[in-house]
């Protein structure tokens, strides 16, 4: 019997449970470039809090996604990596990516239109 993608046991709704949000995916999108440091995560991705990117690369590790060194040294170099399991996003992700790009107009659109409604109406009263 083939199970709803509604059903929490599909497989898909779990994986877009783990990875669907989008500071995790702007994190792994950017570790996809090479081992780095919070510091320069926190550069890296635009408007996301210390606190939020400490608990996201939390939660990464604890699913198996990232890991995080920590070096003897003072002051402590910690850094964190993809593992095999992270490093396997990355092509649905470049493909998430190569989609963005390519309907970026109509994105942009929509974006804005998400804002202040279809007719440009300011729509923040009513959510």
């Amino acid at each position: 019997m083939v199970k709803s993608i509604l059903d929490e046991s599909c497989i898909l709704n779990q994986s877009l449970t783990l990875i669907a949000d989008k500071w995790t995916l702007l994190i792994l999108m950017a570790l996809m470039q090479g081992t780095k440091r919070n510091s320069e995560l926190n550069r890296q991705i635009n408007g996301i809090s210390p606190k939020m990117l400490t608990q996201t690369l939390k939660t990464l590790i604890r699913y198996g996604m990232i890991e995080r060194t920590v070096y003897p040294e003072v002051p402590p170099r910690v850094e964190y990596t993809l593992t095999e399991f992270g490093k396997s996003t990355a092509d649905p992700l470049m493909a998430l990516l190569k989609w963005s790009v390519d309907w970026e107009e109509q994105l942009t659109t929509l974006y804005k239109n998400r804002q202040t409604g279809p007719a440009g109406n300011d729509q923040s009263a009513t959510n």
